[in-house]
């Protein structure tokens, strides 16, 4: 049983154990609300809004996780994201905002090795599989550290600025080959309900154009109907 799978049984109670799949799908539903949100940084804006910088803060650091209630949670991401979130990943409703209160700062903390926050504001979904696929958290954490260096490098050999959250275009990320392996570009990490139609409209405001994404990913399709979470996709 995984770390998150351990943190969302303590959330949910035992009266309702959760699954593998559950978890893998909160945590990858997470890393895409993180994605589209302007990343870290994004989230540590809003929670210095919300006057809890100092809790965002202990996770993003090498020392010790700062507590946070489910009510903080929903306060910070708004109820309905949350109840979003929930549904998304198979949870009770009731039970979103305290599954987000205990997987957030270990997700968080594992996205940010050494303290270190990653140089741009996307490409956090990538890291999924880092995570949740088997390598281990320290391996994860190892990824991490990785991705972030070049992620940091890239960014400082093209003289980019600071990521600006308000910039941020939902649905896109810059895909981190340290820590997936997936292609540099512009790639999407497929969640639990995801169609080709869904991400079109996500991505391009017509689900009609799905069959772009489709044709650009023939070498991994070969039915539009089948994707799976987890799945990443070029996005032309």
């Amino acid at each position: 049983m995984s770390l998150f799978t351990d943190l969302l049984k303590t959330a949910l109670g035992s009266s309702s154990a959760p699954t593998e799949t559950q978890t893998q799908n909160l945590v990858q539903n997470v890393l895409e609300m993180l994605d589209h949100a302007g990343g870290i940084q994004g989230l540590a804006t809003k929670f210095q809004q919300s006057g809890l910088g100092d809790v965002v803060s202990s996770w993003i650091g090498t020392g010790q996780n700062q507590a946070i209630s489910p009510d903080q949670v929903a306060e910070v991401l708004g109820p309905d994201r949350v109840k979003a979130l929930a549904q998304q990943s198979g949870i009770p409703v009731a039970k979103g905002a305290s599954a987000l209160s205990e997987v957030l700062p270990a997700l968080v903390d594992k996205l940010t090795p050494e303290g270190q926050m990653p140089a741009q504001s996307t490409g956090l979904s990538t890291w999924g599989k880092a995570i949740l696929g088997g390598l281990g958290l320290a391996a994860a954490a190892t990824a991490g550290a990785a991705a972030a260096s070049a992620l940091r490098k890239k960014g400082e050999a093209a003289g980019e600025a600071a990521p600006d959250f308000s910039d941020v275009q939902a649905g896109s990320s810059t895909a981190a080959q340290g820590a997936s392996g997936a292609t540099t570009g512009t790639t999407y990490t497929v969640v639990a309900g995801d169609t080709l139609s869904k991400i079109a409209k996500h991505h391009y405001g017509d689900a009609n154009k799905w069959s772009r994404i489709f044709e650009a990913n023939r070498d991994q399709l070969d039915n539009p109907d089948r994707i799976f979470p987890g799945q990443v996709l070029r996005i032309p």
